[in-house]
């Protein structure tokens, strides 16, 4: 008879590596909200990011938009820098929503 194998297992549900925060609730409207774009300039980001900006436009006539090219590659070589950035230029760009992680 075969004996099976033994192994020794690390529990996969450890204490948290981080404190659980509450998120802030989503607006109602997008209309008069500045949305900010994040990109890290792969998966289409110069095809999808215009398409999403022309069709909330469509829907939301008094929204605003800073695109994703102001805040530079979110995931290049200087990708520690403008993380570490994010939060002042969020604020400076008054930033009420994010989109971030688009693909095609």
């Amino acid at each position: 008879m075969l004996q099976e194998p033994y192994y020794k297992v690390i529990w996969p549900l450890g204490r948290l590596a981080y404190e659980p925060m509450t998120l802030q609730p989503r607006p109602a409207s997008l209309d008069g909200l500045t949305i900010c774009e994040l990109s890290d300039y792969g998966f289409k980001a110069e095809i999808i990011f215009p398409t999403i900006r022309e069709e909330l436009r469509k829907r939301y006539p008094n929204i605003k938009f800073v695109e994703y090219t102001t805040f530079g590659n979110t995931h290049g070589t200087h990708e520690d820098e403008i993380i570490a950035q994010l939060p002042h230029k969020l604020k400076e760009y008054s930033c009420n929503v994010v989109i971030s992680g688009v693909g095609g």
